[in-house]
């Protein structure tokens, strides 16, 4: 059955076609980052859906308490042709160790089975040099220096030059939030005292009271002496404050 594979060329068509996959997938994940970085200079009028995407996301919530962790939740969120960004990287690089166990296997079964050396040549020369290539194009493309761009470029955006209407509609809400905390755990204060009036009222209010308790007909009438009644007086307002 080895022997067949080697005679149909199907492990020389499976490499081909892991090359084609990890070509296809290092254009669209570059395609992605080019786009978002295009669109770091033209915020006003962005282009790409990832990052009209991310501003509506960013609209949606009143305050940010960590930016880059959005950020990155948000980049772990992208798509290009339909599939996660995430899907194509691991593909680009996948795509290459593919290759590269094909070829082993395919110079194995040659060198077995005493194929020629001129098949062995084409095997192993095409096989790792395409594994090689791909490679090569992923480290120039450098998702990493990309993504750390996407990132500083969108926490300066977002820190320093979104809208002014938008900053203070954050703060504003940032104050207000703080404002609620505060009255939750703010102590309720102590009633106002009365004014002079007021108390003077109360104390005329408990004093006719008292006068009208001690009537003509009880027993208690005209015991209070003006010096008494000024004790009363002082006794009442003690007790009112």
């Amino acid at each position: 059955m080895l022997q067949t594979c080697i005679n149909q060329n199907l492990f020389l068509y499976a490499m081909i076609a892991a090359g084609i996959v990890g070509t296809w997938c290092l254009f669209w994940s570059n395609r992605f980052y080019a786009r978002a970085i295009r669109d770091l200079s033209r915020m006003d009028q962005p282009k790409s859906k990832w990052t009209i995407k991310v501003m509506e996301n960013k609209k949606a919530r009143e305050a940010l308490n960590n930016t880059g962790a959005f950020l990155r939740s948000q980049m772990a969120s992208g798509r290009s042709a339909g599939i996660s960004l995430l899907t194509l990287r691991q593909g680009s690089l996948n795509a290459p160790l593919v290759v590269f166990g094909l070829t082993a296997v395919s110079l194995w079964i040659l060198y077995s089975y005493q194929y020629e050396w001129s098949l062995r040549i084409q095997y192993g020369v095409l096989g790792c040099g395409l594994a090689l290539t791909l490679l090569l194009i992923r480290v120039c493309q450098d998702y990493g220096g990309k993504e750390e761009i996407l990132l500083d470029g969108w926490t300066d955006y977002l820190e320093n030059c979104m809208p002014a209407g938008t900053v203070q509609k954050e703060k504003t809400a940032q104050q207000e939030l703080r404002l609620n905390k505060e009255a939750k755990n703010r102590v309720p204060e102590k009633t106002a005292m009365p004014s002079d009036s007021e108390e003077e009222k109360r104390i005329a209010e408990v004093r006719e009271g008292i006068r009208q308790s001690a009537a003509a007909n009880s027993r208690f009438a005209g015991m209070m002496s003006p010096e008494e009644e000024k004790i009363m007086r002082e006794v009442i307002r003690e007790y009112l404050t």
